[in-house]
């Protein structure tokens, strides 16, 4: 089990029972269903960041149709064939990639951190030998050069951290949609619409060079207006389109569906 900093006074965490604690006292349960909340009050913006209980659902519903498995199946293969050192699954949501990533990686050597507490209740179902933590990307309970790999997929890169906790020459890759993903659906929602491709290097700096950087492209066919329904409550789209756009995409079930990822792998560079 990777070690784990108080997010108090940057101690470690010792589990006994069901009990994280510090040698200053601070004190951490573990919920029933094996996770831990390190997200102190003073370090959220709302009351329940993150991804609400709707948004977990439905990604978890789609996700178990399978569209998304080439995706998962390329990372994989970018991954090593066992374990070789702690990783951590950054913005890991309801923990379908993570749990995956766990066979190969080793889970016992595993965290999945997400700053939504009903994102990772739901994750702790997957796999009780993975660390699930209640977190944030900017102030990861984590220590110092203890990180062998960092997976951080569709959610924003706390390049400071992410530096801080990656060993040196350890690898972070990066996931983020292409200019073609989920066309159809854009057009659907927006008069408008903007053609840009994902790159970390926009957020990325000499801390970090670039190993290799691979499109992924395939298509899947909507079974019905619940699947594109699920599917765009996942996404951006479903806080920014209009409620009328939103209300007709079940016109596009039974049609293609594009899929366009962008997968980057980096090394945290030896002496930066």
């Amino acid at each position: 089990m990777p070690t784990l900093k108080c997010p108090s006074c940057d101690q470690i965490l010792t589990l006994s029972d069901s009990t994280w604690q510090c040698e200053s006292g601070h004190r951490f349960d573990r919920a029933r269903r094996g996770y831990t909340n390190l997200l102190l009050a003073q370090h959220r913006r709302s009351r329940s960041p993150g991804d609400d209980k709707d948004m977990v659902q439905a990604r978890t519903a789609f996700l178990e149709l399978g569209r998304y498995q080439p995706l998962a199946e390329m990372l994989l293969s970018k991954l090593p064939a066992e374990p070789e050192g702690d990783w951590l699954d950054l913005g890991c949501g309801e923990g379908w990639y993570t749990e995956r990533f766990a066979r190969q990686l080793g889970a016992e050597q595993g965290v999945g951190v997400d700053i939504s507490k009903f994102a990772i209740d739901a994750a702790a179902k997957r796999n009780k030998a993975l660390t699930w933590l209640v977190a944030s990307g900017a102030r990861l309970p984590l220590f110092d050069q203890s990180m062998q790999r960092v997976v951080v997929l569709f959610t924003r890169l706390f390049t400071d951290d992410i530096a801080r906790v990656l060993k040196p020459g350890g690898e972070l890759i990066v996931v983020g949609t292409g200019e073609h993903h989920l066309m159809p659906l854009r057009e659907a929602l927006y008069e408008d619409v903007r053609q840009s491709g994902f790159d970390a290097g926009k957020f990325l700096d000499d801390r970090f060079s670039l190993i290799d950087s691979e499109e992924v492209t395939f298509e899947w066919t909507p079974a019905d207006e619940q699947e594109l329904q699920n599917l765009l409550t996942m996404t951006p789209h479903h806080w920014r389109a209009k409620p009328s756009a939103k209300a007709d995409i079940g016109k596009l079930a039974g049609k293609a569906m594009p899929a366009h990822f962008i997968v980057q792998r980096w090394a945290r560079v030896i002496n930066s």
